[in-house]
């Protein structure tokens, strides 16, 4: 079920009309329920009948909710053992924490990895001219399955480090596991943040409220206006790079990069302001990472829930950056390409994570030479304009890395990359020379009824509309960077008429120029 869909704006205000006539009391049963309802629904929703007709559809069902429920159950009992035995000195702790890590681990592995590692070593096998089948298994993955298996994992080594009391109450932590903001993409909390807020009483606050919609529009605005109308672009030209020219690989990309932005930042926004609606206070996950004048600074900002879980529970366990500079190398390259497998079972996405991890080393190596030319250019003289430029080269570096991230596959991507700036020196001189109908016959748009996913008629206007909308999230991420104040903080200090003004045109923005075509939110596959 998407937040921006017909079937949740009829489902969520009827949680939040119910959850708030009900005693405190009752209240955990309820958004229980309606996280089952939501994640069940959800599940059917993303059906393929094609592959998994009607009987085969529903085993699967029964089958993944028992999966997901003997999860719940294992984590549940094993971080009650692990508080007891610490507490009585066992060294039984260590096997329940092992237990409950292995489990989850064992089962994201054969929903999501059996087949990329079957297919892998068939690949190998082949190449070395060995016989192996490489049977790939149709399987259906459940819905969040790696974020849920996240949540656990921080969850028992938090209990087992002494820094996170055992939850007693199993429908309680069932909750925490299920909540429905955040079940199906985030963000990835802890449970010393989020497990409280299920016992507090939560009143109701019209100003709360009133933040949380404007949140969630905030987000919409990003999902609807630009996201998917950037993703028919994205998706028109990564489905067949083979039939455009350079030009329009480029701009495919910067649409996909923008995409993906703010299709995960608008669903991190709805999530959050969902939550904060019915008084629970949800991590915000980005931190316009597009204004990053570092690759390691990006990171910090981008996913933020994610990046921090594998600081905290894969890479300072590694020894982090207390070793020696080799090792920190092998611990922050490794760290990313385990981030990468986490987004896909896909070399695209371990090869664009590895890049990444790449950037950052490189950055470390370079730092020395890099400060020189600073000196020797006068750079530093100039901190605004330096920072433009260490922003530029920042986007520029994972704007290339994200053809990876998008690619259907390996030979996609490098089929994109080495045919970046085909025909651009033609299409320079085809424009100087004012010739609109050579121009027209080069861009590949006569005789077409469409043109990058959009009707002919149509193209302009829909493309003036996603530039506007990428220059309003610019303007509006530029003046948050330079100030203290989150975007609500300071609408809620404008005079009345301006407030009311501004949740007017984006209340007109939304209804009249967002595409609502069920776009699926990208990390929902993760």
């Amino acid at each position: 079920m998407l937040f921006n869909s017909i079937e949740f704006l009829i489902f969520f205000p009827v949680v939040l009309i119910i959850f708030f006539l009900l005693p405190h009391r009752l209240r955990w049963i309820w958004l229980l329920v309606s996280s089952c309802f939501f994640f069940g629904y959800s599940y059917y929703l993303y059906n393929d009948p094609v592959n998994f007709p009607y009987p085969k559809n529903v085993y699967w069902y029964v089958f993944n909710a028992l999966s997901i429920i003997s999860v719940i159950a294992v984590t549940y009992y094993c971080a009650i053992f692990i508080e007891k035995s610490r507490s009585t000195g066992s060294d039984n702790s260590r096997i329940a924490l092992a237990l409950g890590i292995v489990y989850p681990l064992l089962l994201l592995f054969i929903f999501k990895y059996l087949n990329f590692f079957n297919q892998t070593i068939s690949y190998m096998a082949s190449f070395l001219n060995l016989n192996y089948p490489g049977h790939i298994l149709r399987i259906i993955i459940p819905l969040g399955i790696s974020y849920y298996t996240f949540h656990i994992i921080s969850y028992l080594v938090d209990v087992y480090r002494g820094t996170q009391k055992a939850e007693r109450h199993f429908g309680i932590f069932s909750l925490y596991i299920l909540f429905f903001p955040k079940v199906i993409a985030g963000p990835i909390e802890r449970a010393h943040k989020l497990l409280p807020q299920f016992h507090e009483e939560k009143k109701f606050d019209y100003g709360r409220i009133k933040d949380g919609l404007l949140l969630v529009a905030w987000g919409l605005f990003k999902k609807a206006i630009i996201a998917d109308r950037a993703a028919i672009v994205a998706n028109e030209v990564f489905g067949n790079p083979h039939g455009y020219p350079g030009i329009y690989l480029i701009i495919a990309q910067f649409s996909f990069i923008f995409q993906v932005y703010c299709d995960f930042s608008g669903y991190s926004d709805m999530a959050v302001g969902i939550g904060q609606i019915m008084g629970f206070k949800l991590t915000d996950n980005f931190r316009r990472p597009y204004l990053a004048p570092s690759i390691a600074e990006l990171w910090r900002r981008w996913h933020i829930t994610l990046i921090s879980w594998f600081r905290d529970y894969v890479y300072i366990p590694m020894g982090g950056n207390r070793v020696a500079k080799w090792r920190w190398q092998y611990n922050t390259f490794i760290t990313f390409i385990l981030s990468g497998l986490w987004h896909g079972a896909n070399w695209t996405f371990i090869t664009w994570a590895g890049l990444n991890g790449l950037h950052i080393l490189i950055s470390s190596w370079t730092q020395s030479i890099r400060e020189k030319i600073v000196g020797f250019l006068g750079l530093a003289k100039s901190p605004a304009f330096y920072k433009i430029i260490k922003i530029v080269i920042t986007f520029s570096s994972f704007w290339f890395s994200g053809i990876f991230f998008r690619a259907n596959s390996m030979s996609d991507a490098f089929y994109i990359i080495s045919h970046l700036f085909t025909g651009l020196d033609g299409l320079i001189k085809t424009a100087f020379t004012l010739n609109y109908e050579m121009l027209k016959t080069f861009l590949v748009i006569q005789n077409k009824t469409t043109f990058l996913g959009f009707s002919k008629p149509g193209f302009l206007p829909e493309m003036i509309t996603l530039a506007l909308g990428i220059a309003v999230l610019g303007a509006i991420e530029i003046t948050q960077e330079n100030s203290n104040l989150r975007l609500r903080e300071r609408i809620a200090r404008k005079p009345w008429y301006v407030k009311w003004a501004l949740y007017y045109c984006l209340l007109f923005a939304l209804l009249f120029l967002g595409v609502y075509t069920n776009q699926q939110f990208i990390y929902f596959r993760f």
